[in-house]
């Protein structure tokens, strides 16, 4: 049962991981958008 138990803290661990990925791509994404619209005044 140890085993599970790791096995679920890992992927919980990369889960996590790859929600605060996504959330940082998009926030740069966001900041990208904001400035090409500032530069070309949209």
């Amino acid at each position: 049962s140890t085993k599970i138990v790791s096995l679920i803290k890992e992927s919980g661990v990369m889960l996590v991981a790859r929600i605060a990925g996504l959330l940082l791509a998009a926030i740069a994404f966001e900041m990208v958008i904001n400035s090409i619209k500032a530069f070309f005044n949209l």
